[in-house]
Formats: structure tokens, sequence, C-alpha cells
């Protein structure tokens, strides 16, 4: 997830997260949220059947919560794990992860500490746990 800077973020007192809600965007969507060099939260929609390439962040923690649809999420080389709505994962430092959304997509809020503005992500060529690249 790139950086966000504090300027492109809402970085509001109170932002109301839609919870267990049918999804209302076509395409992915992505709304930063929170933005400081401490961390970046940003809201993401993926639509039905989106995945992410594996990939890795060696500096920093990811954590997610899923508040819409279904999914799964492949963390480490565990077995993809199914999620919805009140699920919280956690992609600890340059431990590989990808997301999968299910049937009606997924949405989720996503958080990534520190937020650093420099390359923080790395792609990962090797299949995960389930043995999909």
């Amino acid at each position: 997830m790139p950086f966000v800077a504090s300027a492109e973020a809402l970085n509001a007192r109170l932002t109301r997260v839609p919870f267990d809600e049918p999804l209302t965007h076509e395409g992915l969507y992505r709304v930063p949220l929170f933005g400081s060099p401490a961390m970046r939260l940003v809201l993401l929609e993926f639509p039905a059947g989106f995945r992410t390439i594996p990939h890795r962040h060696p500096n920093a923690h990811e954590w997610f919560l899923v508040v819409g649809g279904s999914g799964q999420f492949m963390i480490g080389d565990g077995a993809p794990t199914p999620v919805g709505p009140g699920d919280l994962l956690l992609a600890q430092i340059d431990e590989v992860h990808a997301i999968e959304a299910g049937p009606a997509g997924l949405r989720f809020l996503a958080g990534v500490g520190p937020n650093e503005d420099r390359r923080d992500e790395e792609i990962n060529v090797a299949p995960l746990g389930d043995g999909r690249p």
C-alpha cells in the first residue's frame, strides 16, 4: 500500500466507515483516512475476485480489519484464511501476504506503520502456502 501524505488523507477526528453494508463502488476504491510518520490508514474496496500480488513490507507491520463483503487472506506460509466483517489480521514486518476478494467483493481498513515516503513494498515471486503465485 503506497505512502499516504498528510495532505492527501482525511485526518478527521471522526470518520464514518461503512460496516457490513453492500459494496457501493465499481472496481478498486481507495480512500486515505489517516497519514502521519507513524502510520497510514486506508479504506479499500476490491471487486469480486480481485487478487493482490503476494508482497511484503520489509520495514513495516500491516494490519487489516474487514468491514464488508468476504474474501481470503494469505499471510506467511499458512493456508488461505476465509474472512468476513469483524475479522482482524496482521502481517508482521517482512511477512509475505496477499488478499483475494470473495464473490460480493471485499471492503477493509488497512494500516501500515511506519508510514515512510520510500519504497516499502517488495513483490514476492514465490507462491504462498496454497501453491498459488
